[in-house]
């Protein structure tokens, strides 16, 4: 296993099943006895084990825009189903995944196409940030299953509240997290959420502390664009977070790189590095790893945008092409 350089530094890279239709079938004559509202029930959480695991389908696609197109659906589908069974936690962290997911896919569909429609960007912006909060409260759903009042016990007391979840829980607090920091970063003007944006860090602290190996570091990918965007953040920190989840990849995500690349190479104004990351993105195989396939392919589309827009991002090339312009102007 070969270590990557990055920032003059050598890393080493460190080392939910899906239910069948069978069980169903083979249940469904022994419910037809049981009067109707537990039978509803009895369907719903049986379909919904089968659809808990779902979202490896969703997350080994390789084109974006076709998952973009059959989310909805799918989402409407879970939800209907908890309607019938509310506290099934696996249709819970489903509903808080597939809506972030797709919340993730409108804002970054809003990013690439907002110098060509600002009016359609604010529209897709306005909608991610509604479905960003609805995966979150799902996620909340789940983990007060278990912790009644959970969400007003984080914001009352987040040590308090964070004490009482366990390891088996850390997909909840995980996806509460990160659909929570979404919300934010699609609408930082919402004095609400920049006012509770300490909570999202928290949330991902403990997901750290209980399992930081959790989707090979997810968590710490999370904490290098937290790190770096708010107020009093370190980017030292952030650069830790980025190392360390090098560390626990078995092969790097490109999504890994554009993070860094977006939050810190331009914060930094350092193009060079800006460059380098995004080209790193660009070479990872999203075959490698077919779970993670949509993530990389997702990543590779922003690197590629991203690049595509390095004279707007740093002040010193924009300035060099100017110049280069005036004095191919003067001859």
């Amino acid at each position: 296993m070969r270590d990557v350089k990055v920032g003059g530094r050598d890393v080493k890279r460190g080392g939910m099943g899906r239910s069948r239709w069978l069980p169903f079938l083979i249940w469904l004559p022994a419910m037809i006895p049981l009067d109707g509202c537990s039978m509803s029930r009895l369907m719903a959480e049986t379909v919904g084990e089968a659809l808990s695991g779902a979202s490896d389908v969703y997350m080994s696609e390789a084109d974006p825009d076709l998952v973009q197109e059959a989310l909805p659906f799918g989402l409407k589908t879970l939800e209907s189903l908890l309607t019938i069974s509310p506290d099934h936690r696996g249709l819970l962290l489903s509903a808080a995944k597939g809506f972030t997911t797709y919340a993730y896919l409108l804002q970054d569909e809003a990013d690439r196409t907002e110098s060509l429609d600002r009016e359609r960007a604010r529209h897709l912006r306005a909608r991610s940030k509604g479905l960003y909060l609805r995966g979150r409260d799902y996620a909340f759903k789940g983990l007060t299953v278990k912790h009644p009042g959970f969400a007003t016990l984080l914001r009352d007391n987040p040590a308090s509240a964070l004490a009482l979840v366990g390891k088996d829980e850390v997909p909840l607090l995980y996806w509460a997290g990160a659909a929570w920091g979404g919300a934010l970063s699609s609408a930082p003007e919402d004095l609400a959420l920049v006012a509770e944006a300490r909570l999202c860090g928290a949330l991902m602290d403990r997901v750290i502390e209980l399992d930081e190996r959790y989707e090979s570091g997810a968590a710490h990918e999370f904490l290098i664009a937290y790190e770096a965007a708010r107020p009093g953040g370190s980017d030292a920190e952030a650069r830790e977070h980025f190392y360390r989840t090098l560390a626990l990849m078995d092969a790097p995500r490109a999504s890994l790189f554009v993070t860094v690349a977006e939050r810190l190479s331009v914060k930094q104004q350092n193009a060079d590095e800006f460059t380098m990351l995004l080209t790193k993105a660009l070479a990872v195989d999203p075959q490698r790893r077919p779970n993670e396939r949509l993530i990389n392919v997702v990543a590779q589309r922003r690197a590629r945008w991203l690049l595509s827009r390095v004279p707007e991002l740093f002040l010193d090339v924009w300035d060099a092409g100017s110049n280069e312009e005036a004095k191919e102007g003067n001859r």
